[in-house]
């Protein structure tokens, strides 16, 4: 009889190990098509039906998991950027001067942005930021502001200069083909604004880009060429 519990038990676990597993994959497979709609479409002119047809699925499936576009906007927000962040991070790992980690960042995700053309046009177009985005850059403003590394009025002036500059470049490279320099160009241009010496960007420029792997990797679409 105990043999035939532990069994019963298995048989049950393993059931729902593959319907978790299944829920997981049809919510990806929602967020990954609404990225490619907002993207497209802009934040408010998509309707429900709109990510029905892109997923392909049945409508009571997305009330299973969304029950408004705006509730899918967050979650998509939050899966797109967050998870780049979060790639970043780990490329990022062991630095520990905010300048650098500033430099570096917004090196990795502008060369993402270059490569991928539907974050570039599901940034552009959306108003909201990842959580983790947001906590991750003001945190190393703030530590350097304190450290006067970055000469600045005050962390929320050097948010909007580095937020403000990103998305404008990240329009440029969405409307057309930018040099492959560009991003570079862009980073030093923050570094710059926020008061950066000239030396020290030129040493932040020299040093070699991390590779971003995982959920960093450019796999969501083709983005705009880019001639060296």
């Amino acid at each position: 009889m105990p043999s035939r519990r532990r069994a019963t038990a298995a048989v049950t676990d393993h059931r729902t190990r593959v319907g978790q597993q299944r829920r997981e994959r049809t919510r990806a497979r929602i967020l990954a098509a609404a990225l490619e709609v907002f993207a497209e479409r802009g934040t408010e002119a998509p309707v429900i039906d709109d990510f029905i047809r892109a997923a392909g699925i049945a409508r009571g499936t997305f009330y299973t998991y969304f029950r408004t576009t705006a509730e899918l906007l967050v979650a998509a927000s939050a899966d797109l950027e967050d998870r780049l962040m979060v790639a970043i991070e780990a490329a990022l790992a062991g630095r520990t001067d905010p300048v650098e980690r500033l430099a570096t960042g917004t090196r990795l995700w502008l060369r993402r942005a270059r490569d991928d053309r539907v974050l570039c046009g599901f940034v552009i177009r959306s108003q909201l930021r990842g959580r983790l985005v947001e906590e991750t850059l003001v945190k190393d403003l703030r530590a350097g502001h304190r450290r006067g590394a970055f000469r600045i009025g005050t962390v929320a002036v050097a948010r909007d200069l580095v937020v403000g500059t990103i998305r404008e470049a990240m329009a440029r490279m969405l409307a057309g083909p930018v040099p492959r320099a560009y991003p570079d160009q862009v980073a030093a241009a923050i570094l710059q604004g926020l008061g950066t010496g000239g030396r020290d960007i030129r040493r932040l420029l020299a040093m070699p880009v991390p590779v971003l792997t995982g959920e960093g990797s450019a796999a969501t679409a083709k983005g705009p060429s880019s001639p060296a």
